[in-house]
């Protein structure tokens, strides 16, 4: 059987909502781990440094490079995993059900495997391979955090992935598809890897999840948007079925509108909000050049290495917020004209763009001022 097939039933087009909330956890990690005073360093965090060669006290925790790449990766392939084997297992029940016979016209979204005719066995194996890559990955997480209470949350992932359209009772059916995309695709992921890699929770890890979580929504609305009449007349009575269409495309608006604009305020570079801070209170200009330079990373009398990587940081984020809303509002007037084929992807890039804003952002505050951050081997 050609691989094009499996791959088509991997759904590429919604993996990005796998990748990006372990994105913006990694983000939230490193921002952390090199802006925050630690009193101790989390495991695997590297050694606590103080008296920092600068002109004034510093304290935080040299990043064990190495050990976040490691880890970080492997967070990754846990989501991934993840979201394939939600897609081949959500493949294999409507296909089963006979929920994904109406995909005849272009517009109505791709045909799917089981529906297409590939044997359910086949995609069932497919859904066990994509599910124990992840629950590889996932040990190797717990075993070199020693974070043990994982494997139960790993295991909770895993129920909800089957139950969403399988067994006697799935709750995809039941119009709570939204609600577990939210939760298992929005604040786990992301407060998942940033447990694993700095064993702590943040204010900006858990808007981050929502922000995942609101876009992961979003991309479900617009296929149960497309589905709506198929899925009615299968007895699916997904949250769009339940609510109808207009409302449904009204609240498709309203998500993904406020995931962009905690977005652009949660991911808008250091940089930017320091400026803005400069022009409405004059910041003291008869200071020694090193202080202010480290401490406000701004007025600065020449530029050095770090200052102009902070810059291509600071437009780098600023370059993700921009795009994530030109995704949004062509992914809002797509759906509108019912161009699901166009809809879909352009909700499912826009969470991606969001979490490069993210990770640009952090990059940037790292270097903001020239506060250390040692990669230790």
């Amino acid at each position: 059987m050609q691989v094009s097939i499996w791959i088509r039933g991997a759904r590429p087009k919604t993996l990005p909502l796998g990748l990006s909330p372990v994105l913006i956890g990694i983000a939230a990690s490193w921002r952390w781990a090199s802006l925050d005073d630690l009193d101790e360093c989390p495991p695997g965090m590297g050694r606590l440094m103080t008296h920092w060669p600068y002109p004034y006290e510093w304290k935080g925790c040299g990043l064990a490079m190495r050990w976040f790449c490691v880890v970080a990766m492997l967070c990754i392939v846990v989501a991934v995993g993840l979201q394939i084997t939600v897609n081949y297992l959500n493949d294999y029940a409507d296909g089963m059900r006979g929920a994904d016979a109406a995909r005849t016209s272009d517009n109505a979204g791709p045909q799917r495997l089981v529906a297409s005719g590939v044997n359910p066995k086949q995609v069932m194996v497919a859904a066990s391979i994509a599910a124990l890559t992840a629950c590889v990955a996932g040990l190797a997480v717990v075993i070199i955090t020693e974070c043990w209470w994982f494997i139960a949350l790993g295991l909770l992932c895993l129920l909800a992935a089957w139950g969403y359209t399988n067994g006697k009772h799935p709750y995809g059916y039941q119009g709570f598809g939204e609600a577990a995309s939210f939760v298992f695709f929005g604040p786990v992921p992301v407060l998942g890897t940033q447990i694993a890699l700095c064993n702590t929770v943040t204010v900006m890890g858990v808007i981050g999840g929502i922000i995942a979580g609101l876009f992961s929504v979003g991309v479900m609305m617009v296929n149960n948007l497309r589905d709506a009449q198929a899925d009615a007349s299968h007895g699916k009575r997904t949250l769009i079925v339940r609510i109808g269409v207009p409302q449904g495309r009204r609240w498709y608006c309203r998500a993904i509108g406020l995931a962009t604009v905690l977005t652009a305020v949660c991911a808008m570079p250091s940089s930017v909000y320091l400026w803005i801070l400069d022009q409405l209170v004059a910041l003291p200009a008869e200071v020694d050049a090193k202080c202010e330079c480290s401490e406000y990373g701004i007025n600065c009398p020449t530029w050095g290495t770090t200052d102009w990587l902070s810059l291509l940081l600071s437009v780098a984020a600023l370059a993700g917020i921009v795009l994530c809303v030109v995704l949004v509002v062509r992914s809002k007037n797509a759906v509108r004209q019912e161009q699901w084929r166009q809809a879909l992807p352009l909700c499912s890039m826009s969470s991606l763009a969001a979490a490069c804003a993210f990770v640009g952002n952090a990059l940037q505050a790292s270097t903001l001022g020239g506060l250390p951050f040692v990669w230790l081997g």
